[in-house]
């Protein structure tokens, strides 16, 4: 169905869609399901009908309490070498027979090399409490990623979709201050592989990024920007005046593509395709296209592209 949805609206990349790939243990009703142990650690999950999604609905997996943090990390490092063992012998294999069946029809971009340190409440108290502890789990976080990197270069893959969640429509969620001691030193290692690798990195998060922006696509230099958020005011326009070489990967707005008239998205993405000029955009909609969109505005939205190349 993926590779049918991408022939029919004519896309020239593909990827393997998200998907939570746990077991349930039991069925609690027709719509949620438990994973893990009904006794112990487990999670429930609750499909829900209207946004067609899978939701969260208890955990008492993850750590909530930052005082123990300490001893996750000390589990991270300890289980880092059978980490990496497991990703060589089998990662990537997916993103291979994939491009086999598309052939040179579409390019096949991967996922790997995220950093996250985390937008929970629980996770931010504890990179002011436990400092040490989440800086050796954002180590183990990168030393995955840089072999997932070396995977997917030796694999044939040239573009990957990284990156990591962390900012919403009104800037990023922790401090700049966070950003510099935590996160940029790691992105600036992930940046430098990439280039030593060939790799064509896209870093992505939703949200107000300009506080963080010129780190990222200046200082660093990630050659790709994506899930960018055109409501959060990241919009084509003032990317490309600031990063004239940066290539944005879908700026389309969700929520227009929802709830707005098909003349009003047409409007919306010929705007998007003239502030790029033809160059650096892989046009189409910034993340999810979402339950209840209408068909008519899809495509509306890759018609307006259509139009625009023969312009």
């Amino acid at each position: 169905d993926t590779i049918a949805i991408h022939r029919a609206l004519k896309w020239d990349v593909i990827r393997l869609p998200w998907r939570n790939n746990i077991q349930p243990t039991k069925r609690l009703d027709e719509n949620t399901f438990l994973c893990g142990d009904p006794d112990g650690a487990h999670q429930i999950w609750s499909w829900d009908p209207q946004t067609k999604n899978f939701l969260m609905k208890r955990d008492t997996i993850s750590v909530q309490n930052p005082a123990d943090w300490p001893e996750l990390a000390r589990s991270a490092e300890k289980n880092l070498d059978a980490r990496i063992n497991t990703i060589k012998e089998s990662f990537g294999n997916e993103l291979i027979d994939l491009q086999r069946r598309v052939g040179d029809e579409m390019v096949v971009i991967g996922g790997g090399a995220g950093l996250s340190l985390g937008v929970d409440e629980a996770s931010l108290i504890a990179a002011i409490l436990e400092p040490a502890a989440v800086e050796t789990l954002l180590d183990c976080q990168l030393q995955v990623g840089l072999v997932q990197l070396e995977i997917l270069a030796k694999k044939g893959i040239k573009i990957v979709l990284g990156g990591g969640d962390m900012a919403d429509k009104n800037g990023p969620i922790y401090s700049s201050e966070m950003f510099y001691h935590f996160m940029a030193p790691r992105w600036d290692k992930i940046a430098a592989k990439c280039r030593e690798l060939g790799l064509h990195y896209v870093w992505r998060s939703d949200g107000n990024l300009w506080k963080v922006s010129d780190f990222l696509f200046k200082d660093v230099k990630f050659p790709g920007y994506g899930e960018v958020d055109y409501e959060a005011s990241m919009t084509t326009a003032k990317l490309k005046e600031r990063y004239p070489s940066l290539v944005i990967w879908a700026n389309v707005s969700g929520d227009k593509l929802r709830r707005c008239s098909a003349k009003e998205v047409y409007a919306h993405c010929m705007e998007i395709l003239k502030s790029s000029q033809g160059r650096g955009h892989v046009f189409g909609c910034s993340n999810t296209i979402l339950p209840g969109t209408p068909v008519e505005n899809v495509y509306t939205m890759m018609q307006t592209l259509d139009d625009f190349l023969v312009q």
